[in-house]
């Protein structure tokens, strides 16, 4: 059994969502355990498309940005207490100057990378896929 966290863009081209599909498909096994939020895109693409497994599903709790980064603090401790893996489907740079940390730092609006950094500050191993061709990895990851 694998415990797997997803995260990611919310917009996506057809081809994005082809891409996410066959690497969920990979992924999806009796027995995983799977850390959903509820945004659109990657997310709601893994809440539909996932069937083996079990599903939790985090919700935002209110309206305030703030209310999003608390969503996907849970979900990401959630995975780190039980040695699970973030899967996360990014389609655009890490903003500059973002740093894992153990807490939520925020990442200039990108939900996606901010849950990395928080991931990786919380010691939880992140696989990146790329959504879009020649970009790169930050260092720290």
């Amino acid at each position: 059994m694998a415990v797997i966290g997803v995260t990611g863009a919310r917009k996506l081209t057809t081809e994005q969502v082809e891409q996410i599909k066959y690497e969920l498909w990979e992924l999806d096994h009796t027995g995983n355990e799977w850390h959903i939020g509820d945004a659109a895109g990657v997310d709601e693409l893994a809440r539909n498309w996932v069937v083996n497994g079990e599903l939790k599903i985090y919700e935002v709790t209110g309206s305030e940005k703030w209310h999003y980064a608390e969503r996907s603090t849970r979900m990401v401790k959630a995975i780190a207490s039980v040695g699970g893996t973030l899967h996360a489907w990014a389609n655009k740079p890490a903003p500059q100057g973002l740093k894992p940390a153990k807490n939520w730092k925020g990442a200039n609006g990108s939900g996606t990378w901010g849950t990395i950094a928080l991931a990786k500050g919380l010691g939880v191993t992140v696989e990146l896929h790329w959504l879009v061709d020649g970009l790169e990895s930050p260092d720290w990851l």
